[in-house]
């Protein structure tokens, strides 16, 4: 009996650890409902950081329309994330209940790097190949300003637009030059108000926003445009794909045969050295050639 009794003490010890811990386990939950209940945490302020391409101030007045007056408990970042569907460029968002009244977002944001001429269309596209919108709805969200209407010789016969407005080019349903001087021409000219200084390719059929590009050709282009450096980017023009090779085009009328995808850090160290030798002599290089790093060739030749 008396060891019956010495073994049920520390049981009943332990009684008293397990209800702390259990309702220290519970604290969270209760608080929580309680908080979803209470008016005390109305949302009166809400801010928005994180925002380059995407409008903040008009992104903040859509969130405070939507959440003012909302219960802070049950604001979620899938809840933002809807509300700022409308804002292209937004690629998530983190949200942050600042109590007891305010509302904390961060928005994440798509970085484009390329404008992608598909079919008839222009769109704007990141790193990876993910189509962010259309490059006429970027422009839009990007200067305010709705986009320019067609004109009366940009309407066929039976009321449809032939041609995008403004640009001359094939508008959706029309015939569209794919190759060519034609694809050139449509690449040098690039989208209708370019509200982003991109560089500018092609891609083999139809694509669509919100949706990634798997051809194998854009992602090799995608991925040069990325291994150059910002200065370099904001002066390239075009981007080409031939049967594997690549060729740029910048602004200031360097053309370069890049080659094939490979080694491009040696072509891109090469391109940059080359183009500091040529500034030193005074000189401007028109075209190099890269496809052997190694073996860099350029006009017109330095003496």
């Amino acid at each position: 009996m008396t060891r019956a009794r010495g073994t049920s003490r520390p049981r009943l010890r332990l009684l008293p650890t397990i209800l702390l811990t259990l309702a220290i386990l519970a604290l969270p939950t209760v608080v929580y409902a309680w908080g979803r209940a209470s008016s005390s945490f109305g949302v009166v302020t809400v801010t928005v950081s994180g925002t380059d391409l995407v409008p903040r101030k008009k992104a903040l007045k859509l969130l405070r329309r939507q959440y003012v007056g909302r219960n802070l408990f049950t604001v979620t970042a899938a809840d933002v994330r809807k509300t700022l569907t409308p804002f292209c460029f937004v690629s998530g968002v983190r949200v942050d209940r600042d109590f007891p009244d305010t509302l904390a977002v961060t928005v994440d944001e798509h970085r484009p790097v390329a404008y992608v001429l598909s079919g008839d269309r222009w769109f704007v596209v990141d790193a990876g190949g993910h189509v962010i919108c259309r490059a006429a709805v970027a422009a839009r969200q990007l200067t305010g300003r709705p986009g320019p209407q067609p004109t009366a010789a940009e309407v066929d016969a039976t009321g449809t637009a032939a041609t995008e407005p403004g640009t001359g080019v094939p508008a959706p349903g029309a015939a569209t030059p794919v190759s060519g001087q034609a694809l050139e021409d449509r690449l040098l000219a690039g989208p209708a108000r370019a509200a982003l200084a991109l560089p500018r390719l092609a891609a083999p059929g139809r694509i669509r926003e919100g949706a990634s590009i798997g051809d194998r050709g854009v992602t090799e282009m995608l991925g040069v445009i990325v291994a150059l450096p910002r200065s370099l980017q904001r002066s390239l023009a075009t981007v080409r794909s031939e049967q594997g090779q690549i060729e740029l085009q910048f602004a200031d009328g360097l053309a370069v045969r890049w080659g094939d995808a490979e080694r491009t850090l040696a072509k891109t160290v090469a391109l940059r050295t080359v183009l500091r030798r040529y500034a030193s002599r005074g000189t401007t290089c028109t075209f190099m050639d890269l496809s052997i790093p190694d073996k860099t060739l350029a006009r017109p030749v330095l003496q």
